[in-house]
């Protein structure tokens, strides 16, 4: 039921390649099922996790996205997403990602999955200052997702994994965790993502080095609602906060979505 009439849609963060929240989750679509989103973000903070703590730096960005995602059988996905990222004077088209999801256990109310990404730059956007657009890196991104159905339509989810980004960006380790709710009417989730990065440059450490080389890590906070009008469109609403992070915003992002399921 679940997989028919739900799929998590992917909107980035801005600047510094990061997702709102786990690119992947932990449904499977089925085979011959596809869904299409269009999404719309916008992020906004006033103060940056610098080298020497917090500073009083704002910033307010917008995302589009388009993301897909098909079941090749049962257990098998594949999803691709692309966003175009507008920030003060710079916009362009950022990293397209692709990934492929496999559920390696599927027992009663556990499911164990494997997931294997994939991004890239699609164009040369700028990298440097207050309104980058990202780092230019390339990653290849490799998780497990634990999923547990505790009945009645709630579920909880977590996950972990590796990213390896190309030099000079500094690869690193994330963790998200989630609990929802799934029915045909309507679905609902609360979420933390976590990400630590293996060394790197800080923003203002006095290195002058390139915004490459910054190591970015946060703890963020999330949720989001999800009503489907009837089988094929539905509409989601989110939003994320940066709790603590290391090269990143303090940033407050709501997020808007319109689904539709082939």
């Amino acid at each position: 039921m679940y997989r028919i009439f739900f799929t998590v849609f992917t909107s980035l963060l801005f600047g510094i390649n990061l997702y709102a929240q786990a690119p992947i989750d932990g449904f499977n679509k089925g085979k011959g099922n596809a869904t299409i989103v269009g999404a719309f973000s916008n992020e906004n903070f006033a103060k940056y996790y610098a080298a020497d703590g917090l500073r009083n730096i704002k910033r307010t960005t917008q995302a589009y996205s388009f993301f897909g995602v098909v079941g090749i059988s049962d257990r098998f996905d594949v999803q691709m997403s692309l966003p175009y990222v507008v920030s003060g004077t710079q916009q362009s088209l950022q990293d397209i990602s692709i990934y492929m999801k496999y559920a390696l256990l599927n027992k009663g109310k556990t499911k164990l999955l494997g997931a294997f990404g994939q991004s890239s730059p699609l164009a040369d956007y700028q990298t440097e200052g207050l309104y980058a657009l990202g780092q230019q890196a390339s990653a290849l991104d490799a998780r497990l997702i634990l999923q547990q159905d505790l009945g009645n339509g709630l579920f909880v989810m977590a996950q972990s994994g590796y990213i390896r980004r190309t030099t000079p960006t500094p690869s690193s380790v994330p963790f998200s965790a989630k609990i929802g709710y799934a029915s045909g009417k309507i679905y609902a989730d609360l979420w933390l993502d976590y990400q630590h990065a293996f060394g790197g440059s800080d923003y203002a450490d006095g290195q002058g080095l390139s915004f490459r080389t910054l190591g970015v890590g946060y703890t963020k906070i999330g949720g989001q609602v999800y009503k489907p009008f009837n089988q094929h469109i539905g509409l989601s609403l989110g939003g994320s906060y940066v709790i603590t992070g290391r090269n990143v915003g303090k940033a407050t992002v709501l997020s808007g979505a319109l689904i539709y399921n082939l």
